[in-house]
Protein backbone atom coordinates (compact mmCIF):
# COMPACT_ATOMS: atom_id res chain seq x y z
CA UNK A 1 0.00 0.00 0.00
CA UNK A 2 3.14 2.06 1.00
CA UNK A 3 4.47 1.54 -2.17
CA UNK A 4 1.19 2.03 -4.24
CA UNK A 5 1.04 5.40 -2.69
CA UNK A 6 4.68 6.75 -4.27
CA UNK A 7 3.59 5.31 -7.07
CA UNK A 8 0.72 7.06 -7.82
CA UNK A 9 2.09 10.27 -6.65
CA UNK A 10 5.07 10.20 -9.53
CA UNK A 11 3.82 12.76 -12.58
CA UNK A 12 5.48 9.68 -14.46
CA UNK A 13 2.74 7.19 -14.11
CA UNK A 14 -0.19 9.81 -12.69
CA UNK A 15 -0.22 11.34 -16.30
CA UNK A 16 -0.15 15.11 -14.61
CA UNK A 17 -3.48 14.30 -12.80
CA UNK A 18 -3.34 14.65 -8.57
CA UNK A 19 -4.90 10.97 -7.52
CA UNK A 20 -3.95 11.83 -4.16
CA UNK A 21 -7.38 12.62 -2.35
CA UNK A 22 -8.93 10.30 -3.89
CA UNK A 23 -6.20 7.38 -2.42
CA UNK A 24 -6.13 8.89 1.07
CA UNK A 25 -10.44 8.20 1.13
CA UNK A 26 -9.93 5.11 0.46
CA UNK A 27 -6.86 4.30 2.10
CA UNK A 28 -9.08 4.73 5.36
CA UNK A 29 -10.94 1.46 4.43
CA UNK A 30 -7.12 -0.74 4.12
CA UNK A 31 -6.81 -3.74 4.35
CA UNK A 32 -10.78 -5.12 4.45
CA UNK A 33 -12.55 -2.37 1.86
CA UNK A 34 -15.86 -4.20 3.41
CA UNK A 35 -16.99 -0.95 5.89
CA UNK A 36 -20.98 -0.12 4.93
CA UNK A 37 -19.52 3.36 5.00
CA UNK A 38 -17.39 2.90 1.79
CA UNK A 39 -20.30 4.06 -0.70
CA UNK A 40 -19.47 6.58 -3.89
CA UNK A 41 -21.27 9.00 -2.03
CA UNK A 42 -19.52 8.81 1.07
CA UNK A 43 -15.79 9.34 -0.82
CA UNK A 44 -16.88 11.79 -3.07
CA UNK A 45 -18.88 14.42 -0.10
CA UNK A 46 -15.26 14.02 1.63
CA UNK A 47 -12.77 14.76 -1.19
CA UNK A 48 -15.52 17.72 -2.73
CA UNK A 49 -17.91 19.05 1.00
CA UNK A 50 -19.23 21.85 -0.58
CA UNK A 51 -20.51 20.25 -4.15
CA UNK A 52 -23.19 18.55 -5.44
CA UNK A 53 -22.07 14.47 -5.98
CA UNK A 54 -21.30 13.70 -9.56
CA UNK A 55 -21.23 9.82 -10.01
CA UNK A 56 -19.22 10.69 -13.51
CA UNK A 57 -16.12 12.39 -12.18
CA UNK A 58 -15.96 9.40 -9.48
CA UNK A 59 -16.54 6.97 -12.21
CA UNK A 60 -13.51 8.55 -14.19
CA UNK A 61 -11.05 8.02 -10.91
CA UNK A 62 -11.95 4.82 -10.71
CA UNK A 63 -11.03 4.14 -13.89
CA UNK A 64 -7.95 5.61 -13.53
CA UNK A 65 -6.96 4.02 -10.35
CA UNK A 66 -7.56 0.67 -11.43
CA UNK A 67 -5.09 1.94 -14.82
CA UNK A 68 -2.50 2.54 -12.47
CA UNK A 69 -2.55 -0.50 -10.09
CA UNK A 70 -2.38 -2.80 -12.94
CA UNK A 71 0.52 -0.44 -14.08
CA UNK A 72 2.11 -1.28 -10.54
CA UNK A 73 1.43 -4.40 -10.22
CA UNK A 74 3.63 -4.61 -13.64
CA UNK A 75 6.48 -3.44 -11.63
CA UNK A 76 6.02 -5.21 -9.07
CA UNK A 77 6.09 -8.81 -11.13
CA UNK A 78 8.91 -7.33 -13.02
CA UNK A 79 10.68 -6.58 -9.74
CA UNK A 80 10.40 -10.24 -8.46
CA UNK A 81 11.49 -11.87 -12.04
CA UNK A 82 14.85 -10.80 -13.05
CA UNK A 83 14.71 -13.04 -16.02
CA UNK A 84 11.67 -11.04 -17.63
CA UNK A 85 13.12 -7.54 -16.52
CA UNK A 86 16.62 -8.11 -17.94
CA UNK A 87 14.58 -9.52 -21.33
CA UNK A 88 12.57 -6.13 -21.56
CA UNK A 89 15.57 -4.07 -21.18
CA UNK A 90 17.13 -6.67 -23.87
CA UNK A 91 14.32 -5.99 -26.29
CA UNK A 92 14.48 -2.55 -25.70
CA UNK A 93 18.51 -2.43 -26.71
CA UNK A 94 17.98 -4.38 -29.79
CA UNK A 95 14.83 -1.91 -30.65
CA UNK A 96 17.24 0.54 -30.54
CA UNK A 97 19.82 -0.94 -32.28
CA UNK A 98 22.81 -0.71 -29.41
CA UNK A 99 23.69 -4.45 -29.85
CA UNK A 100 26.59 -4.31 -27.29
CA UNK A 101 24.13 -3.57 -24.26
CA UNK A 102 21.72 -6.10 -25.42
CA UNK A 103 24.46 -8.76 -25.87
CA UNK A 104 25.05 -7.89 -22.16
CA UNK A 105 21.47 -8.01 -21.22
CA UNK A 106 21.16 -11.38 -22.83
CA UNK A 107 23.90 -12.84 -20.81
CA UNK A 108 22.35 -11.26 -17.23
CA UNK A 109 19.04 -12.88 -18.56
CA UNK A 110 21.43 -16.49 -19.14
CA UNK A 111 22.76 -16.00 -15.57
CA UNK A 112 19.59 -15.21 -13.78
CA UNK A 113 17.85 -18.48 -15.10
CA UNK A 114 20.59 -20.97 -14.59
CA UNK A 115 20.14 -19.91 -10.59
CA UNK A 116 16.93 -21.10 -10.84
CA UNK A 117 17.15 -24.42 -12.19
CA UNK A 118 14.67 -26.53 -14.16
CA UNK A 119 11.75 -24.29 -12.79
CA UNK A 120 8.39 -23.99 -14.71
CA UNK A 121 9.07 -21.93 -16.99
CA UNK A 122 12.79 -22.77 -17.38
CA UNK A 123 12.65 -24.52 -21.43
CA UNK A 124 10.30 -21.72 -22.38
CA UNK A 125 12.87 -19.50 -21.34
CA UNK A 126 16.08 -20.83 -23.05
CA UNK A 127 13.60 -20.62 -26.33
CA UNK A 128 13.71 -17.07 -25.92
CA UNK A 129 17.09 -16.78 -25.10
CA UNK A 130 17.82 -18.39 -28.13
CA UNK A 131 15.77 -16.10 -30.02
CA UNK A 132 17.20 -12.74 -28.59
CA UNK A 133 21.02 -14.42 -29.73
CA UNK A 134 19.11 -15.07 -32.98
CA UNK A 135 18.47 -11.25 -33.16
CA UNK A 136 21.93 -10.02 -32.36
CA UNK A 137 23.32 -11.62 -35.01
CA UNK A 138 20.75 -10.45 -37.61
CA UNK A 139 21.07 -7.08 -36.48
CA UNK A 140 25.03 -7.23 -36.85
CA UNK A 141 24.79 -8.96 -40.44
CA UNK A 142 26.64 -12.16 -38.84
CA UNK A 143 24.14 -14.72 -39.92
CA UNK A 144 26.00 -17.36 -40.83
CA UNK A 145 26.78 -17.68 -37.22
CA UNK A 146 22.81 -18.40 -36.73
CA UNK A 147 22.59 -22.14 -37.11
CA UNK A 148 23.59 -23.71 -33.83
CA UNK A 149 21.07 -20.93 -32.14
CA UNK A 150 18.30 -21.93 -34.54
CA UNK A 151 18.67 -25.67 -33.78
CA UNK A 152 19.14 -24.83 -29.99
CA UNK A 153 15.78 -22.70 -30.19
CA UNK A 154 14.57 -25.76 -32.12
CA UNK A 155 15.39 -28.00 -29.26
CA UNK A 156 14.12 -25.94 -26.22
CA UNK A 157 10.83 -25.49 -27.73
CA UNK A 158 10.58 -28.85 -28.56
CA UNK A 159 11.12 -29.58 -24.58
CA UNK A 160 8.82 -27.06 -23.64
CA UNK A 161 5.85 -28.47 -25.74
CA UNK A 162 6.58 -31.31 -24.03
CA UNK A 163 6.15 -30.49 -20.82
CA UNK A 164 3.48 -27.80 -21.65
CA UNK A 165 1.09 -30.80 -23.56
CA UNK A 166 1.94 -33.35 -20.78
CA UNK A 167 0.27 -31.09 -18.50
CA UNK A 168 -2.36 -30.80 -20.74
CA UNK A 169 -2.96 -34.70 -20.86
CA UNK A 170 -2.97 -35.06 -17.25
CA UNK A 171 -5.39 -32.27 -16.51
CA UNK A 172 -7.73 -33.81 -19.61
CA UNK A 173 -7.46 -37.14 -17.68
CA UNK A 174 -8.30 -35.71 -14.33
CA UNK A 175 -11.35 -34.23 -15.21
CA UNK A 176 -12.34 -37.42 -17.41
CA UNK A 177 -12.54 -39.02 -13.90
CA UNK A 178 -13.45 -36.42 -11.69
CA UNK A 179 -16.15 -34.73 -14.18
CA UNK A 180 -17.41 -37.67 -16.28
CA UNK A 181 -16.20 -35.78 -19.00
CA UNK A 182 -14.83 -37.40 -23.07
CA UNK A 183 -10.75 -37.76 -22.71
CA UNK A 184 -10.27 -38.76 -27.11
CA UNK A 185 -12.42 -36.94 -28.11
CA UNK A 186 -10.21 -33.70 -28.01
CA UNK A 187 -7.28 -32.60 -29.89
CA UNK A 188 -4.44 -32.46 -27.56
CA UNK A 189 -5.24 -36.06 -26.47
CA UNK A 190 -5.45 -37.43 -30.18
CA UNK A 191 -2.49 -35.55 -30.77
CA UNK A 192 0.17 -37.10 -28.68
CA UNK A 193 -2.03 -40.55 -29.42
CA UNK A 194 -0.09 -40.58 -32.75
CA UNK A 195 3.24 -39.19 -32.30
CA UNK A 196 5.67 -41.36 -32.65
CA UNK A 197 7.41 -40.16 -29.69
CA UNK A 198 9.70 -43.33 -28.69
CA UNK A 199 11.26 -43.16 -32.03
CA UNK A 200 12.26 -39.96 -30.84
CA UNK A 201 13.71 -40.46 -27.42
CA UNK A 202 15.75 -43.33 -29.44
CA UNK A 203 17.42 -40.43 -31.53
CA UNK A 204 18.02 -38.19 -28.67
CA UNK A 205 19.88 -40.71 -26.91
CA UNK A 206 21.47 -42.01 -29.76
CA UNK A 207 22.88 -38.69 -30.36
CA UNK A 208 23.83 -37.77 -27.24
CA UNK A 209 21.17 -35.21 -26.36
CA UNK A 210 21.84 -33.38 -23.25
CA UNK A 211 18.08 -33.27 -22.24
CA UNK A 212 16.90 -36.65 -23.36
CA UNK A 213 15.72 -38.33 -19.77
CA UNK A 214 14.03 -34.90 -19.46
CA UNK A 215 12.64 -35.20 -22.72
CA UNK A 216 11.90 -39.25 -21.76
CA UNK A 217 10.44 -38.30 -18.43
CA UNK A 218 7.51 -35.67 -20.18
CA UNK A 219 7.04 -38.72 -22.41
CA UNK A 220 6.09 -41.14 -19.52
CA UNK A 221 4.11 -38.49 -17.89
CA UNK A 222 1.91 -38.74 -21.23
CA UNK A 223 1.90 -42.33 -21.26
CA UNK A 224 1.02 -42.86 -17.65
CA UNK A 225 -1.97 -41.18 -19.58
CA UNK A 226 -2.35 -42.95 -22.61
CA UNK A 227 -1.32 -46.50 -21.39
CA UNK A 228 -2.11 -46.30 -17.68
CA UNK A 229 -2.51 -50.22 -17.58
CA UNK A 230 1.19 -50.47 -18.15
CA UNK A 231 3.12 -49.87 -15.06
CA UNK A 232 6.20 -50.44 -16.21
CA UNK A 233 5.59 -46.22 -18.19
CA UNK A 234 5.50 -45.52 -14.04
CA UNK A 235 8.44 -47.36 -13.04
CA UNK A 236 10.69 -46.36 -15.51
CA UNK A 237 9.67 -42.44 -14.73
CA UNK A 238 10.38 -42.63 -11.08
CA UNK A 239 13.83 -44.23 -12.16
CA UNK A 240 14.80 -41.50 -14.43
CA UNK A 241 13.04 -38.62 -11.41
CA UNK A 242 15.21 -40.26 -8.78
CA UNK A 243 18.26 -39.87 -11.26
CA UNK A 244 17.91 -36.54 -12.23
CA UNK A 245 16.08 -34.61 -9.75
CA UNK A 246 19.14 -32.29 -9.07
CA UNK A 247 18.41 -30.62 -12.37
CA UNK A 248 15.13 -28.98 -11.48
CA UNK A 249 13.83 -26.37 -9.18
CA UNK A 250 12.84 -26.91 -5.84
CA UNK A 251 9.05 -26.06 -7.06
CA UNK A 252 9.47 -28.69 -10.08
CA UNK A 253 10.67 -31.31 -7.58
CA UNK A 254 7.54 -30.57 -5.62
CA UNK A 255 5.33 -31.15 -8.88
CA UNK A 256 7.03 -34.12 -9.98
CA UNK A 257 7.08 -35.90 -6.64
CA UNK A 258 3.04 -35.17 -6.66
CA UNK A 259 2.50 -36.57 -10.36
CA UNK A 260 4.46 -39.82 -9.54
CA UNK A 261 2.21 -40.26 -6.33
CA UNK A 262 -1.30 -39.61 -8.03
CA UNK A 263 -0.17 -42.59 -9.92
CA UNK A 264 -0.15 -44.73 -7.07
CA UNK A 265 -2.80 -43.39 -5.59
CA UNK A 266 -5.11 -44.04 -8.57
CA UNK A 267 -4.00 -47.70 -8.48
CA UNK A 268 -4.67 -48.52 -4.80
CA UNK A 269 -8.04 -46.74 -5.73
CA UNK A 270 -8.36 -49.55 -8.17
CA UNK A 271 -7.04 -52.47 -6.01
CA UNK A 272 -3.93 -52.50 -5.86
CA UNK A 273 -2.56 -52.42 -2.45
CA UNK A 274 1.36 -53.48 -3.48
CA UNK A 275 1.18 -49.64 -4.48
CA UNK A 276 1.32 -48.40 -0.87
CA UNK A 277 4.90 -50.05 -0.49
CA UNK A 278 5.63 -47.75 -3.80
CA UNK A 279 3.99 -44.82 -2.18
CA UNK A 280 6.32 -45.14 1.04
CA UNK A 281 9.81 -45.38 -0.65
CA UNK A 282 8.80 -42.33 -2.29
CA UNK A 283 8.01 -40.73 0.76
CA UNK A 284 11.18 -41.86 2.19
CA UNK A 285 13.32 -40.59 -0.84
CA UNK A 286 11.48 -37.51 -0.71
CA UNK A 287 11.49 -36.65 3.00
CA UNK A 288 15.81 -38.20 2.97
CA UNK A 289 16.60 -35.69 -0.55
CA UNK A 290 14.20 -32.33 1.28
CA UNK A 291 11.87 -32.37 -1.82
CA UNK A 292 8.45 -33.55 0.49
CA UNK A 293 7.52 -30.08 0.84
CA UNK A 294 8.65 -26.57 -0.39
CA UNK A 295 8.19 -24.36 2.25
CA UNK A 296 9.62 -23.94 6.28
CA UNK A 297 7.12 -25.68 7.59
CA UNK A 298 5.10 -29.10 6.42
CA UNK A 299 1.92 -28.80 5.94
CA UNK A 300 -0.69 -31.08 8.05
CA UNK A 301 -2.06 -33.05 5.68
CA UNK A 302 1.35 -34.08 3.69
CA UNK A 303 2.32 -35.16 7.29
CA UNK A 304 -0.91 -37.31 8.31
CA UNK A 305 -0.23 -38.82 4.20
CA UNK A 306 2.67 -40.40 5.01
CA UNK A 307 2.12 -41.37 8.30
CA UNK A 308 -1.09 -43.20 7.49
CA UNK A 309 0.88 -44.80 4.65
CA UNK A 310 3.23 -45.58 6.41
CA UNK A 311 0.92 -47.70 8.99
CA UNK A 312 -1.32 -49.36 6.49
CA UNK A 313 2.12 -51.40 5.46
CA UNK A 314 2.98 -51.63 9.41
CA UNK A 315 5.79 -49.42 9.40
CA UNK A 316 5.18 -48.97 12.92
CA UNK A 317 8.51 -48.83 13.93
CA UNK A 318 9.40 -46.20 11.21
CA UNK A 319 5.97 -44.50 11.69
CA UNK A 320 7.42 -43.61 15.10
CA UNK A 321 10.60 -42.65 14.16
CA UNK A 322 8.82 -40.52 11.60
CA UNK A 323 6.88 -38.90 14.11
CA UNK A 324 9.65 -37.54 16.42
CA UNK A 325 11.94 -36.12 13.59
CA UNK A 326 8.88 -34.44 11.94
CA UNK A 327 6.42 -33.52 14.04
CA UNK A 328 9.21 -30.07 15.13
CA UNK A 329 8.48 -29.17 11.49
CA UNK A 330 4.99 -28.52 11.41
CA UNK A 331 3.57 -24.92 12.25
CA UNK A 332 4.09 -24.58 16.49
CA UNK A 333 0.06 -24.75 16.95
CA UNK A 334 -0.27 -28.05 14.84
CA UNK A 335 2.75 -29.94 16.92
CA UNK A 336 0.58 -31.34 20.30
CA UNK A 337 -2.38 -32.29 18.87
CA UNK A 338 -0.93 -33.71 15.54
CA UNK A 339 1.83 -35.87 18.24
CA UNK A 340 -0.96 -37.05 19.85
CA UNK A 341 -3.04 -37.63 17.29
CA UNK A 342 -0.12 -39.54 15.62
CA UNK A 343 0.35 -41.74 18.80
CA UNK A 344 -3.34 -43.17 18.71
CA UNK A 345 -3.00 -44.26 14.87
CA UNK A 346 -0.10 -46.48 16.37
CA UNK A 347 -1.87 -47.45 19.42
CA UNK A 348 -5.11 -48.49 17.25
CA UNK A 349 -2.99 -50.72 14.77
CA UNK A 350 -1.23 -52.48 18.51
CA UNK A 351 -4.85 -52.62 19.96
CA UNK A 352 -3.60 -51.08 22.97
CA UNK A 353 -7.58 -49.16 23.75
CA UNK A 354 -6.68 -47.62 27.05
CA UNK A 355 -3.57 -45.56 25.03
CA UNK A 356 -5.69 -45.01 22.13
CA UNK A 357 -8.23 -42.90 24.17
CA UNK A 358 -5.47 -41.43 26.79
CA UNK A 359 -4.14 -39.77 23.76
CA UNK A 360 -7.11 -38.75 21.38
CA UNK A 361 -8.11 -37.16 24.81
CA UNK A 362 -5.08 -34.65 24.36
CA UNK A 363 -6.27 -33.70 20.68
CA UNK A 364 -7.67 -30.06 20.53
CA UNK A 365 -9.15 -29.85 17.41
CA UNK A 366 -7.08 -28.04 14.51
CA UNK A 367 -10.22 -28.09 11.88
CA UNK A 368 -13.18 -30.02 11.07
CA UNK A 369 -11.24 -32.73 9.26
CA UNK A 370 -9.12 -33.57 12.26
CA UNK A 371 -12.61 -34.06 14.40
CA UNK A 372 -13.74 -36.50 12.01
CA UNK A 373 -10.12 -38.78 11.89
CA UNK A 374 -10.47 -38.60 16.15
CA UNK A 375 -14.60 -39.28 15.78
CA UNK A 376 -13.77 -42.34 13.63
CA UNK A 377 -10.51 -43.63 15.77
CA UNK A 378 -13.07 -43.10 18.89
CA UNK A 379 -15.56 -45.67 16.83
CA UNK A 380 -13.08 -48.59 16.09
CA UNK A 381 -11.74 -48.24 19.89
CA UNK A 382 -15.68 -48.69 21.24
CA UNK A 383 -16.40 -51.35 18.35
CA UNK A 384 -12.85 -53.03 19.60
CA UNK A 385 -14.24 -52.60 23.56
CA UNK A 386 -17.85 -54.04 22.84
CA UNK A 387 -18.67 -50.94 23.87
CA UNK A 388 -21.43 -50.55 21.91
CA UNK A 389 -23.68 -48.29 22.90
CA UNK A 390 -20.59 -45.74 23.21
CA UNK A 391 -19.84 -47.19 19.16
CA UNK A 392 -23.65 -46.31 18.06
CA UNK A 393 -23.53 -42.46 19.85
CA UNK A 394 -20.26 -41.87 17.97
CA UNK A 395 -21.56 -42.86 15.21
CA UNK A 396 -24.32 -40.56 14.66
CA UNK A 397 -22.42 -38.16 16.65
CA UNK A 398 -20.48 -38.02 13.37
CA UNK A 399 -23.39 -37.99 11.19
CA UNK A 400 -24.96 -34.46 12.64
CA UNK A 401 -21.16 -33.24 12.67
CA UNK A 402 -20.72 -34.24 8.93
CA UNK A 403 -24.23 -33.44 7.64
CA UNK A 404 -23.86 -29.67 9.69
CA UNK A 405 -20.30 -28.91 9.32
CA UNK A 406 -20.12 -26.22 6.03
CA UNK A 407 -16.60 -26.52 5.97
CA UNK A 408 -15.93 -29.72 4.77
CA UNK A 409 -16.60 -30.69 0.48
CA UNK A 410 -19.50 -32.87 -0.35
CA UNK A 411 -17.26 -35.86 -1.31
CA UNK A 412 -15.50 -35.87 1.62
CA UNK A 413 -19.16 -36.05 3.59
CA UNK A 414 -20.49 -38.33 1.01
CA UNK A 415 -17.63 -41.14 1.52
CA UNK A 416 -17.72 -40.84 5.68
CA UNK A 417 -21.72 -40.81 5.87
CA UNK A 418 -21.38 -43.93 3.35
CA UNK A 419 -18.72 -45.42 5.79
CA UNK A 420 -20.95 -44.66 8.92
CA UNK A 421 -23.93 -46.73 7.19
CA UNK A 422 -21.11 -49.13 7.10
CA UNK A 423 -20.21 -49.27 10.45
CA UNK A 424 -24.43 -50.32 11.54
CA UNK A 425 -24.35 -52.86 9.53
CA UNK A 426 -21.17 -54.34 10.77
CA UNK A 427 -22.07 -53.92 14.56
CA UNK A 428 -25.98 -55.77 13.07
CA UNK A 429 -24.12 -58.41 11.83
CA UNK A 430 -21.53 -59.08 14.52
CA UNK A 431 -24.63 -58.72 17.27
CA UNK A 432 -26.46 -61.50 15.11
CA UNK A 433 -23.76 -63.58 14.33
CA UNK A 434 -25.46 -62.69 10.60
CA UNK A 435 -23.02 -64.67 8.37
CA UNK A 436 -25.54 -63.39 5.05
CA UNK A 437 -25.30 -59.91 5.87
CA UNK A 438 -21.70 -59.87 6.78
CA UNK A 439 -20.63 -60.93 3.13
CA UNK A 440 -23.21 -58.47 1.90
CA UNK A 441 -21.12 -55.90 3.53
CA UNK A 442 -18.22 -57.31 2.56
CA UNK A 443 -18.88 -57.35 -0.94
CA UNK A 444 -19.93 -53.52 -1.04
CA UNK A 445 -16.82 -52.12 0.92
CA UNK A 446 -14.41 -54.16 -1.54
CA UNK A 447 -16.70 -52.65 -4.76
CA UNK A 448 -16.40 -49.22 -3.70
CA UNK A 449 -12.83 -48.41 -2.49
CA UNK A 450 -14.38 -45.03 -1.26
CA UNK A 451 -15.67 -46.26 1.79
CA UNK A 452 -13.38 -44.92 4.35
CA UNK A 453 -12.03 -47.56 7.33
CA UNK A 454 -12.51 -50.00 4.54
CA UNK A 455 -9.72 -52.39 5.61
CA UNK A 456 -10.26 -52.05 8.95
CA UNK A 457 -14.23 -53.47 8.70
CA UNK A 458 -13.11 -56.14 6.39
CA UNK A 459 -10.45 -57.67 9.21
CA UNK A 460 -14.09 -57.57 11.40
CA UNK A 461 -15.81 -59.26 9.29
CA UNK A 462 -13.15 -62.04 8.70
CA UNK A 463 -13.39 -62.05 12.95
CA UNK A 464 -17.45 -62.37 12.30
CA UNK A 465 -17.14 -65.47 9.86
CA UNK A 466 -14.73 -67.14 12.48
CA UNK A 467 -16.69 -66.91 14.98
CA UNK A 468 -19.85 -68.62 13.24
CA UNK A 469 -17.63 -71.77 12.47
Amino acid sequence: MKDFEKFISSPFFNRGRNYMPFFNELKKFYPGFDDEKMTPEYIYSNMYPDKKFNKQILWNMTSQMLAMAEDFLIHVSLKKNKFLREQQIADEFLERKLSDYQNKKVSEMEAALEKTGFGSNYFRSKTQLASAKIAKLYLEDTQHLVFEHIINKGEYAILNFMKDISEVVAVIEASSNMYNTELETNLPFQFVKRLQLKKVIAFAYENNFKYAPVFEMYYLLIMMVLESEKTEHFFKLKKLFEENYSFFSQEEKYGWIIDITNYCVEKINAGNSEFRKTIFELDKFKLREGIAFPGRFMSKTLYLQILGNALKINETQWAKEYIETYIPRLKPSYQKPMQALSYACIYVLEKNHEKVLENLGKVKFVDAIDKVYVKSFYIRTYYDLGEYEIFLYHIDSMKHFLNKNKFLGEYFKKTYLKSLNCLTRLLHAREKNDSIEAELLEKTIRSDSQIQMGEWMLEKIEEIKKGKK
